[in-house]
Protein backbone atom coordinates (compact mmCIF):
# COMPACT_ATOMS: atom_id res chain seq x y z
CA UNK A 1 0.00 0.00 0.00
CA UNK A 2 1.26 3.51 -0.79
CA UNK A 3 1.39 5.76 1.61
CA UNK A 4 0.00 9.16 1.87
CA UNK A 5 1.89 12.00 1.03
CA UNK A 6 1.69 15.43 1.96
CA UNK A 7 3.94 18.51 1.11
CA UNK A 8 5.37 20.45 3.56
CA UNK A 9 6.50 24.47 3.34
CA UNK A 10 9.06 26.05 5.82
CA UNK A 11 9.35 29.24 5.00
CA UNK A 12 9.83 32.45 7.46
CA UNK A 13 8.31 34.47 4.54
CA UNK A 14 4.13 34.72 3.30
CA UNK A 15 5.38 35.63 -0.47
CA UNK A 16 7.61 32.71 -0.73
CA UNK A 17 4.21 30.47 0.97
CA UNK A 18 2.01 31.63 -1.33
CA UNK A 19 4.59 31.20 -4.19
CA UNK A 20 5.27 27.65 -3.31
CA UNK A 21 1.73 26.83 -2.26
CA UNK A 22 0.42 27.89 -5.75
CA UNK A 23 2.82 24.85 -7.37
CA UNK A 24 1.46 22.54 -5.76
CA UNK A 25 -2.52 23.20 -4.05
CA UNK A 26 -4.19 21.85 -6.98
CA UNK A 27 -2.42 18.31 -6.37
CA UNK A 28 -3.44 17.70 -2.69
CA UNK A 29 -5.25 17.30 -0.56
CA UNK A 30 -3.97 19.16 2.20
CA UNK A 31 -0.59 20.90 2.75
CA UNK A 32 1.40 21.42 6.16
CA UNK A 33 2.86 24.33 7.39
CA UNK A 34 5.73 23.94 9.45
CA UNK A 35 5.41 26.71 12.13
CA UNK A 36 8.69 27.74 13.56
CA UNK A 37 9.17 30.59 16.43
CA UNK A 38 13.06 30.85 16.78
CA UNK A 39 13.45 29.32 20.16
CA UNK A 40 12.08 25.43 19.77
CA UNK A 41 13.99 25.34 16.62
CA UNK A 42 16.79 27.81 15.70
CA UNK A 43 14.74 29.23 12.68
CA UNK A 44 11.68 31.23 12.57
CA UNK A 45 8.36 31.16 10.08
CA UNK A 46 6.55 33.49 8.86
CA UNK A 47 4.07 35.93 11.17
CA UNK A 48 0.98 36.12 9.41
CA UNK A 49 -2.07 34.48 10.01
CA UNK A 50 -5.26 35.65 9.35
CA UNK A 51 -3.90 36.91 5.70
CA UNK A 52 -4.29 33.14 4.90
CA UNK A 53 -7.33 33.18 4.68
CA UNK A 54 -7.47 35.26 1.34
CA UNK A 55 -5.35 32.75 -0.32
CA UNK A 56 -7.70 30.82 -3.01
CA UNK A 57 -6.58 27.51 -2.39
CA UNK A 58 -9.04 24.37 -1.81
CA UNK A 59 -6.53 22.24 -0.23
CA UNK A 60 -6.31 22.41 4.07
CA UNK A 61 -3.72 23.37 5.93
CA UNK A 62 -1.86 20.74 8.42
CA UNK A 63 0.10 22.97 11.05
CA UNK A 64 3.12 21.45 12.24
CA UNK A 65 3.93 23.20 15.84
CA UNK A 66 7.78 23.28 16.04
CA UNK A 67 7.46 25.47 19.14
CA UNK A 68 8.42 26.23 22.39
CA UNK A 69 4.22 27.34 23.56
CA UNK A 70 1.95 25.29 21.54
CA UNK A 71 -1.19 26.64 23.55
CA UNK A 72 0.30 30.55 22.78
CA UNK A 73 0.51 29.73 19.15
CA UNK A 74 -2.20 27.67 18.99
CA UNK A 75 -4.06 31.04 19.43
CA UNK A 76 -3.00 33.07 16.88
CA UNK A 77 -4.39 30.28 14.54
CA UNK A 78 -7.89 30.77 15.52
CA UNK A 79 -9.40 32.74 12.48
CA UNK A 80 -7.56 30.62 9.68
CA UNK A 81 -10.70 28.79 8.14
CA UNK A 82 -9.20 25.64 6.52
CA UNK A 83 -6.99 23.95 9.29
CA UNK A 84 -7.83 20.11 9.62
CA UNK A 85 -5.24 19.50 11.75
CA UNK A 86 -2.56 20.30 14.23
CA UNK A 87 0.79 18.85 15.10
CA UNK A 88 2.59 19.26 18.33
CA UNK A 89 6.06 18.39 19.44
CA UNK A 90 6.16 16.19 22.68
CA UNK A 91 9.49 17.51 23.51
CA UNK A 92 7.35 21.13 23.82
CA UNK A 93 5.23 21.16 26.87
CA UNK A 94 4.46 19.60 29.88
CA UNK A 95 0.96 19.15 29.75
CA UNK A 96 0.71 17.11 27.03
CA UNK A 97 -2.94 15.69 27.78
CA UNK A 98 -4.21 19.55 28.20
CA UNK A 99 -2.18 20.09 24.55
CA UNK A 100 -4.26 17.29 22.82
CA UNK A 101 -8.03 18.48 24.51
CA UNK A 102 -7.31 22.05 23.78
CA UNK A 103 -6.67 21.07 19.94
CA UNK A 104 -9.34 18.63 19.88
CA UNK A 105 -11.90 21.51 21.22
CA UNK A 106 -11.41 23.08 17.68
CA UNK A 107 -12.46 20.26 16.00
CA UNK A 108 -9.25 19.67 14.59
CA UNK A 109 -7.18 16.13 14.16
CA UNK A 110 -4.11 16.14 16.63
CA UNK A 111 -0.78 14.74 16.15
CA UNK A 112 2.30 14.59 18.54
CA UNK A 113 5.47 14.74 17.05
CA UNK A 114 8.67 13.20 18.50
CA UNK A 115 12.59 14.78 17.65
CA UNK A 116 14.88 11.99 16.63
CA UNK A 117 16.50 11.59 20.07
CA UNK A 118 13.25 11.28 22.26
CA UNK A 119 12.27 7.65 23.00
CA UNK A 120 9.22 5.77 21.82
CA UNK A 121 8.37 5.12 25.66
CA UNK A 122 7.31 8.53 26.19
CA UNK A 123 4.65 9.40 23.71
CA UNK A 124 2.62 5.68 24.96
CA UNK A 125 0.31 7.12 27.20
CA UNK A 126 -1.08 9.17 24.80
CA UNK A 127 -1.28 7.29 21.72
CA UNK A 128 -4.82 6.27 22.49
CA UNK A 129 -5.74 10.01 22.42
CA UNK A 130 -4.67 11.35 19.36
CA UNK A 131 -5.14 10.80 15.92
CA UNK A 132 -1.18 10.49 14.92
CA UNK A 133 2.16 9.85 16.02
CA UNK A 134 4.84 11.80 13.83
CA UNK A 135 8.75 11.02 13.66
CA UNK A 136 10.99 12.98 12.57
CA UNK A 137 13.45 12.07 10.76
CA UNK A 138 15.44 14.93 11.12
CA UNK A 139 16.04 17.49 13.63
CA UNK A 140 13.41 19.87 13.16
CA UNK A 141 13.94 24.28 12.00
CA UNK A 142 15.23 23.74 8.37
CA UNK A 143 14.86 21.52 5.35
CA UNK A 144 17.95 19.99 3.74
CA UNK A 145 18.50 18.59 7.33
CA UNK A 146 20.74 15.05 7.97
CA UNK A 147 18.16 12.05 7.53
CA UNK A 148 18.37 9.88 10.96
CA UNK A 149 18.40 6.09 10.12
CA UNK A 150 18.15 5.36 13.91
CA UNK A 151 14.33 7.04 13.77
CA UNK A 152 13.07 3.98 11.30
CA UNK A 153 13.72 1.36 14.11
CA UNK A 154 11.42 3.30 16.19
CA UNK A 155 8.75 3.26 13.43
CA UNK A 156 9.29 -0.25 13.06
CA UNK A 157 8.65 -0.39 16.92
CA UNK A 158 5.77 1.94 16.88
CA UNK A 159 4.30 -0.22 14.44
CA UNK A 160 3.97 -3.51 15.96
CA UNK A 161 1.96 -2.00 18.57
CA UNK A 162 -0.98 -2.03 16.44
CA UNK A 163 -2.26 1.41 17.35
CA UNK A 164 -5.13 2.81 15.65
CA UNK A 165 -3.16 6.33 15.40
CA UNK A 166 -1.26 7.12 12.04
CA UNK A 167 2.61 6.71 11.61
CA UNK A 168 3.82 9.28 9.56
CA UNK A 169 7.34 10.71 9.47
CA UNK A 170 8.96 14.17 8.32
CA UNK A 171 12.13 15.57 7.42
CA UNK A 172 15.00 14.09 4.55
CA UNK A 173 12.47 12.15 2.93
CA UNK A 174 13.45 12.15 -1.22
CA UNK A 175 14.28 9.48 -3.64
CA UNK A 176 17.01 8.11 -1.80
CA UNK A 177 15.13 7.51 1.66
CA UNK A 178 11.31 7.36 0.63
CA UNK A 179 11.65 3.49 0.34
CA UNK A 180 13.54 2.99 3.90
CA UNK A 181 10.60 5.09 5.85
CA UNK A 182 7.66 3.20 3.91
CA UNK A 183 9.57 -0.28 4.40
CA UNK A 184 9.98 0.72 7.98
CA UNK A 185 6.01 1.31 8.17
CA UNK A 186 4.91 4.96 7.94
CA UNK A 187 1.80 5.53 6.31
CA UNK A 188 2.03 9.14 6.03
CA UNK A 189 4.94 11.37 5.27
CA UNK A 190 5.62 14.51 4.80
CA UNK A 191 7.76 15.86 2.42
CA UNK A 192 9.57 19.37 2.09
CA UNK A 193 12.01 20.35 -0.43
CA UNK A 194 11.46 17.15 -2.66
CA UNK A 195 8.26 18.36 -3.86
CA UNK A 196 7.61 21.84 -3.03
CA UNK A 197 11.30 23.09 -4.45
CA UNK A 198 11.34 21.11 -7.49
CA UNK A 199 11.20 23.06 -10.64
CA UNK A 200 8.66 20.06 -11.38
CA UNK A 201 6.57 19.30 -8.82
CA UNK A 202 4.42 17.00 -10.04
CA UNK A 203 7.20 15.03 -11.99
CA UNK A 204 8.92 15.17 -8.42
CA UNK A 205 5.78 13.61 -6.80
CA UNK A 206 6.00 10.85 -9.54
CA UNK A 207 9.87 9.74 -8.89
CA UNK A 208 8.95 9.47 -5.33
CA UNK A 209 6.41 6.83 -6.07
CA UNK A 210 8.38 4.84 -8.41
CA UNK A 211 11.42 5.11 -5.93
CA UNK A 212 9.03 3.15 -3.44
CA UNK A 213 9.39 -0.09 -5.42
CA UNK A 214 7.87 -3.03 -3.90
CA UNK A 215 6.83 -2.16 -0.18
CA UNK A 216 6.43 -4.41 2.92
CA UNK A 217 3.28 -2.92 4.08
Amino acid sequence: MLPLITPAILTDNLETFKEQLNKIHTNYSSIQIDVMDGEFVKTRSFIERDELNDIESEAYFELHLMVKDPLTELSRWLNVANISSVVFHLEATTDIAECISHIKRHNWKVGIALNPETVLEKVLPYINMVDEILFMTVHPGQQGSMFVDEVLEKIKAFKKLGAEAICSADGGINEQTIKSVVDAGADKLYIGSAIVQASNPEAAHENLIKAIGETTI
